[in-house]
């Protein structure tokens, strides 16, 4: 059966490419239709690695990958962001042979949370990581003590899983009261970045939680007065932050009292997150055979840059309130921004409830010299508001009618384009197509 199974697998996933298309969930279907349970073999005999949480999977997963292959192992992740069930079955579908031996040394897997609980009734992973906590597509996800409990019960589905939590979050921190051997990672800075307002309180007795720093959101140095549950000191730790703006970030990552100079070119601060997140992972996974990544430029569509010529587009993708306050701080920083593109869309990936973007902080934007438009099925809310932060659209575009984005994009030097998951998706393919670049499962 299984052998039946990734024959018509391995045929759709010809077809589809045979049309250039992605091939990333389809393939996963048709094997799952035939046995329902096809990745409990498919994942025996390699080491799993798998990220889960509400923003920096992708990138943390593309490190990690980075520094894998950099090192000599061999590696695969389901890179096109595919990161339920069918996704990252074709994943294993795609690296393994027609008997189902898989042909890699590790699989590095990015897990939607919600997915997890499934996916970890099949597999066995040797390392969980947590990356962080936020709200997220409420219609879908629900509240973070939602999404809190679902991990718990995906890290309880399996016992042998060395679990690498962020300390910083007191919600994924939460998660060292399991069984579960963990290894813990955090930032030590005090930007105070992002106001607090979700994850205020105590996830285990509910009093409101006291800051003693903070990074930004929720994410900080934290204590509880009533029942004393606080951050402790992370096993990887970046201490000495010094942000560089366009030029990324600089700092001394502390790994169990060895301390190591490090430079990234990942701008903003949740990008630190995530290579601590990934040196911490690497740790684990490989005893200290390999080390944190070095050289890595940023997944697709998550800081990915397109030069057009006489400038570039920066694509960013947004797709909750505290992601898209990140990444407008962010975008405020730069310099000599001619354009920027706010880009909303509400199709099923996406959640249909866009009510987030109230939430989202929208200040910093209010800094620049730039002209903004907004793009997408749902142009007319981003266009309000931006309107309730005192800005002036120069353009709400209709969401399908991409040559009205090229003529914004080439009317200017540098853009900057926001956009969450479906948009960021279809205006991606645009600037493939006209400015060059890979296919987003490349």
């Amino acid at each position: 059966m299984i052998f039946l199974a990734l024959v018509f697998a391995r045929l759709t996933a010809a077809f589809l490419r045979l049309f250039n298309k992605g091939a990333t969930t389809l393939p996963g279907r048709v094997a799952l239709f035939f046995k329902y349970d096809i990745l409990t073999v498919l994942s025996r005999g390699v080491h799993i690695i798998c990220v889960t949480g509400t923003n920096g999977k992708t990138t943390t997963c593309a490190l990690i990958e980075n520094a894998l292959t950099s090192a000599g192992y061999s590696c695969f992740l389901n890179k096109s962001g595919a990161n339920m069930l069918t996704g990252v079955t074709t994943a294993f579908i795609a690296n393994c042979t027609l008997f189902g031996r898989c042909k890699k040394d590790f699989a590095v897997l990015e897990c939607d949370e919600n997915s997890l609980p499934v996916i970890s009734r099949y597999i066995d992973a040797d390392v969980l990581a947590v990356t962080n906590i936020f709200r997220d597509q409420l219609d879908r996800y629900g509240e973070v003590s939602h999404t809190l409990n679902v991990i718990k019960q995906s890290a309880k589905n399996m016992p042998t899983a060395r679990l690498v939590i962020n300390a910083d979050c007191p919600l994924t921190n939460s998660l060292t009261s399991l069984d579960n051997v963990c290894t813990t990672f955090g930032v030590d800075a005090d930007f105070d970045l992002i106001d607090v307002r979700e994850a205020r309180f105590c996830p285990l007795c509910n009093r409101e939680l006291r800051y003693l720093s903070r990074v930004f959101s929720h994410l900080g140095n934290y204590r509880c007065d009533g029942c004393g549950y606080c951050r402790k000191p992370p096993d990887f730790e970046a201490q000495g932050v010094i942000a560089n703006g366009e030029n990324g970030s600089s700092f001394i990552l502390c790994a169990r009292g060895k301390k190591t100079p490090q430079r990234i070119a990942l701008c903003g601060v949740y990008n630190i997150y995530n290579f601590v997140c990934a040196a911490a992972v690497l740790q684990v996974a490989t005893g200290g055979k390999v080390t944190a990544p070095d050289g890595f430029a940023g997944a697709f569509g998550r800081q990915e840059t397109f030069k057009t010529g006489s400038g570039s587009v920066l694509l960013m993708l947004v797709k909750n309130p505290v992601g898209f306050s990140s990444c407008a701080e962010y975008a405020a920083s730069l310099q000599a921004v001619d354009s920027v593109v706010l880009a909303l869309n509400d199709n099923a990936a996406d959640g249909r409830d866009v009510s987030w973007i109230w939430d989202s902080d929208f200040d910093s934007l209010c800094t620049m010299r730039a002209a903004f438009y907004t793009f997408g099925t749902r142009a007319t809310d981003m266009t309000v508001r931006l309107k309730y932060n005192g800005i002036a659209t120069a353009g709400t575009l209709d969401g399908e009618d991409m040559s009205a984005l090229l003529q914004v994009i080439n009317a200017a030097d540098n853009t900057v384009i926001l956009a969450n998951y479906t948009a960021m998706m279809k205006i991606r393919k645009t600037l493939r197509k006209y400015f060059g670049g890979k296919e987003f499962w490349q």
